[in-house]
């Protein structure tokens, strides 16, 4: 009976440190993905005020480069936390 209740407390002690390590690990990636969500942010308000007037987009070289860094940005806006 001792030696089941040591097990026990053993499996309790170990599962405790990896919930704490895990939580631990949890909370840098939260960090992490609210930094790039604001990075994304940044990206997407500056991108609209570049072209605010459209000329990029008119151009034909600068424009075909400028849709895609558009069409780039529009497929980040997706990782965004709202």
């Amino acid at each position: 009976m001792i030696i089941i209740i040591s097990i026990l407390i053993a499996l309790l002690i170990v599962s405790g440190f990896v919930m704490f390590n895990m939580l631990k690990k949890n909370e840098i990636l939260e960090d992490f993905i609210a930094k790039q969500s604001d990075a994304i942010d940044y990206s997407a308000k500056r991108l609209k005020t570049i072209d605010e007037k459209g000329s990029f987009i008119a151009d034909d070289e600068v424009g075909w480069f400028f849709q895609n860094v558009k069409d780039i940005q529009e497929a980040l806006n997706e990782f965004r936390l709202r």
